[in-house]
């Protein structure tokens, strides 16, 4: 368990960015990510050829899979537009057949 700033948080995420200074500020990072368990980092430049199987292996499967997931959410509700929390869980139970925990 992690202990921030008096809050015990069980559940950390893990977001990547690319090595862009405008996206993010310290007091961003410091302030508003940690406070709900997000902890960011960013790619150096120029290295996307060693990130590459990464994008291959892992994440070309997960939009595949995702928009597999999604298409039949679409199909059920009579191809009206999904909520963000249908697309929720087309994310989870793509993530579910993709990978194991």
């Amino acid at each position: 368990m992690n202990i921030l700033g008096g809050m015990f948080l069980t559940n950390w995420h893990l977001l990547i960015l690319d090595e862009h200074g405008n996206r993010v500020t310290l007091e961003v990072i410091k302030h508003q990510a940690q406070e709900v368990g997000l902890v960011m980092t960013t790619i150096p430049s120029h290295t996307f050829h060693a990130l590459w199987p990464l994008d291959v292996s892992c994440f070309k499967s997960f939009k595949k899979t995702f928009k597999k997931v999604r298409n039949v959410d679409v199909a059920k509700n009579n191809y009206m537009e999904l909520d963000k929390n249908t697309l929720v869980g087309c994310v989870d139970q793509a993530l579910d057949w993709l990978f194991t925990k």
